[in-house]
């Protein structure tokens, strides 16, 4: 009967041994079970919000922008031009020849808007061979179109009323060496109290020449907003 009673006790013994290891077993799966939810879940959550993080190279961005003209514009970084293309003051371009013949803005105009940052060319003295002063500028081909506006000035009240005639010749210079000269624009009118717009073609033109001839010596030619377009 003792060897019964131990035999009884140790199947038992086994039996609780056995439920026991179970439950361990059952509660570790159940532990790895909801780790892997935690983590599927977070990897779940953390994939919908982008990381603050610069791209990878060669990665495309995190929130493309729809195809087609509605994604082009200010919104892109790149907006659109306004302007085909630009000027430039003719005062910031290189004289190539004539730079003698530059003179500062008569004492009685200086401080007035319409004459800011001029190109005064002096008139000639009428005298001899000296009837017309030129100055060029370097243009390498890269202009479109000279504007500006003619402004005569004579000191003396008896020559107010003088005038003016200015010409604009562009310079090409072939293949060949030779240099070929036109005259593309020019003012034949303009005086102290009606200044005058002066336009020419420069398309293709190595250098621009500013021509001057005046009525009466000792006065000047104002260029006022003179400008080049760019191509």
């Amino acid at each position: 009967m003792p060897d019964m009673q131990d035999s009884t006790e140790t199947s038992a013994s086994s039996r609780r041994g056995a439920a026991w290891a179970a439950g361990l077993a059952a509660a570790g799966v159940l532990v790895a079970t909801v780790a892997l939810a935690r983590d599927v879940f977070d990897w779940r959550a953390g994939s919908g919000t982008p990381a603050a993080t610069s791209p990878a190279a060669g990665a495309g961005p995190a929130n493309p922008s729809p195809a087609g003209p509605e994604s082009v514009g200010p919104e892109t970084g790149t907006p659109p031009p306004t302007n085909a293309s630009g000027s430039v003051r003719l005062d910031t371009l290189a004289v190539e020849a004539g730079a003698a013949n530059l003179v500062k803005l008569p004492r009685q105009l200086a401080g007035q808007p319409q004459y800011d940052r001029p190109i005064v060319i002096g008139c000639p003295s009428n005298s001899g061979a000296d009837k017309q002063r030129d100055v060029t500028f370097r243009l390498h081909r890269r202009y479109l179109d000279l504007t500006s506006t003619v402004r005569p000035f004579f000191p003396s009240p008896d020559e107010r009323a003088g005038v003016v005639h200015v010409y604009a010749q562009v310079a090409t210079r072939q293949t060949d060496g030779t240099i070929t000269r036109v005259t593309r624009g020019q003012q034949f009118d303009a005086r102290m109290d009606t200044p005058r717009d002066l336009v020419a073609d420069v398309e293709g033109a190595d250098e621009l020449t500013l021509r001057v001839q005046c009525q009466y010596p000792g006065g000047s030619v104002v260029f006022t907003a003179a400008a080049v377009s760019e191509g």
